[in-house]
């Protein structure tokens, strides 16, 4: 019997099949959570070195637990809501006999389950289809770079993503009022999370064609309550002139216009690092250094990786696309419209690395989106297929749309336990570091002084406050420092110089304006020390 004619369309058509969904959706939540935090542990996060950005955090977290204040006290240019995080971390570490900076690590390892959870909550409620949104939370975790980049340390665009999916998760249950206040809390994380703020209020209003709504009002509550918070906190402290000064001024007067690049070598940059990322492993150590077997596995491995970002792609325009023609069909006040948020925060992030991209880290907020659309672009495809007439067989025992799902499941599979199974550590622990900067300590007295620029793992490992606010001054900052403290450049180094710091250590200074002042003043003070792996490290000369 041949079901009825419906006599009307419905309201639109969706974009993968719909499977049921009354049953399994939080277990299946539940085991994203576990599965993403076991995916970190399998990296052993708790022995790789400090290093880099997630070290500066690391050390602004316990600047904070010494009563310092960012910005005053040591100079960032992220919003705080990271740092403060951390600390909070270190301090119930503390307390449970963990040391400062591993407390962040296992912090940051629960982190990036709660990010599985929540991708696959966002795909669900936005694409409909639980296994859209397995496939979804699965592909983020594939690239190792990914593990090694949000479990080092403390990692602000992590923080950024994860309260940045949260408000997706937001709009789509109608709750405009946590919309706003995660979406802030994403920004006070790192400030282009205020793309997540701008979305809801976008929907919200309609496209901006009805203002009279109580939910954009809720949008507004919700984002200025974590905003007056801090703003209020740091005005009580006496800092909020440096909050705005580091976080907004600098930004925008010097950093910006400092690092933008042309379109041509940003997107040279963006794909070089996005290869670099997808298709880290050992596969660059080809020439004996691995075994066989672990090569070819990890090329193999480092190629699906490095897949899902042009599948991730093109999924995205196929899913703008759906919604242009749905827009088309019926009125962009459809009661589905919060389904349009899906596409604005990985296009506007896009655009916003097209005008000042940095390092691999800067990807970490399209992850949970390549993973969404790349796993639309393999329902999108397996739907095609159904089509064909060669595969449209009267009798299936598998349906043939989710046949290329259900292959890029496997593949998925494949990556994550080979990976986890054949994962190696580095040659250098993070016990060895630690052995390595002892030199340092012993040499340290109770009221001895150090100077750290950009070595600022020092710092972290030895637990010590540096000698002033100025740990890393690249993209023109020490001249921006200078125009803010009386009597310029040459009160900061006399002030440097009348503290007769015992220890120095200097690096990252290839963007640093006043390089040579910093260099001459060690050259006319301090002798080298021979560390085994710094070789920028200097004792004060008796």
């Amino acid at each position: 019997m041949r079901p009825l004619a419906t006599t009307q369309r419905t309201a639109t058509k969706p974009a993968v099949p719909v499977l049921v969904q009354s049953r399994g959706g939080p277990a299946v939540a539940i085991i994203a959570f576990l599965f993403g935090a076991a995916v970190m542990l399998s990296y052993r996060p708790w022995h790789r070195i400090e290093v880099g950005d997630p070290a500066f955090y690391d050390y602004v977290a316990q600047s904070i637990l010494r009563g310092q204040l960012p910005y005053r006290d040591v100079v960032d240019i992220k919003g705080p809501g990271a740092a403060y995080l951390s600390a909070i971390a270190m301090s119930v570490g503390k307390s449970i006999g963990l040391r400062d900076f591993i407390a962040v690590r296992f912090m940051n390892v629960l982190l990036v389950g709660l990010l599985s959870s929540v991708t696959y909550l966002v795909a669900v409620a936005y694409l409909k289809n639980r296994l859209l949104g397995i496939l979804a939370f699965l592909i983020p975790l594939m690239p190792e770079a990914f593990a090694t980049m949000v479990t080092s340390g403390t990692q602000p665009k992590l923080l950024m993503i994860l309260f940045g999916m949260i408000t997706l998760l937001m709009i789509s249950n109608q709750k405009p009022f946590w919309a706003g206040f995660f979406s802030m809390m994403s920004c006070l994380c790192w400030q282009p999370g205020l793309l997540f703020t701008g979305t809801a209020f976008l929907l919200e209003s309609k496209y901006l064609t009805r203002w009279r709504n109580r939910s954009l009002y809720l949008i507004v509550v919700g984002a200025a309550i974590p905003l007056l918070l801090v703003l209020g906190y740091f005005y009580f402290k006496g800092a909020l002139g440096d909050l705005w000064a580091w976080t907004i001024t600098y930004n925008y007067g010097v950093f910006g216009p400092e690092a933008k690049a042309g379109i041509t070598d940003a997107l040279d940059k963006l794909w070089t690092f996005t290869v670099r990322t997808f298709r880290s492993g050992p596969i660059d150590l080809a020439g004996g250094a691995i075994h066989p077997f672990i090569y070819w596995f990890e090329t193999y491995a480092g190629l699906v990786s490095l897949a899902m970002v042009p599948a991730g792609l093109t999924g995205l325009i196929m899913f703008a696309c759906d919604r242009v023609r749905a827009v088309k069909l019926e009125s962009i006040r459809s009661a589905d419209r919060f389904i349009d948020a899906l596409f604005f925060p990985p296009a506007i992030y896009l655009l916003f690395c097209l005008v000042n991209f940095q390092a691999g880290a800067d990807l970490i907020p399209f992850f949970p989106f390549i993973g969404i659309f790349s796993a639309l672009f393999f329902f999108k495809i397996g739907s095609y297929l159904q089509k064909l007439h060669i595969f449209n067989l009267k009798r299936s025992v598998f349906p043939v749309e989710m046949l290329i799902p259900a292959v890029a499941l496997m593949l998925i599979t494949i990556v994550l336990l080979g990976r986890a199974i054949t994962f190696r550590e580095d040659q250098r622990t993070l016990q060895d570091q630690v052995n390595e900067f002892k030199i340092v300590a012993d040499l340290l007295g109770p009221d001895d002084r150090i100077y750290v620029h950009g070595t600022i793992e020092m710092l972290v490992l030895l637990n010590r406050p540096n000698l002033n606010p100025y740990i890393l001054l690249d993209w023109d900052a020490d001249t921006f420092a200078a125009a803010r403290t009386p009597g310029g450049w040459d009160a900061i180094m006399n002030q440097m110089e009348s503290m007769s710091p015992k220890v120095v250590a200097l690096s990252r200074l290839r963007a640093v304006t006043h390089r040579a002042d910093l260099e001459r003043w060690v050259s006319e003070h301090y002798d080298p020390l021979q560390l085994p792996r710094y070789d920028r490290v200097f004792v004060r000369r008796p």
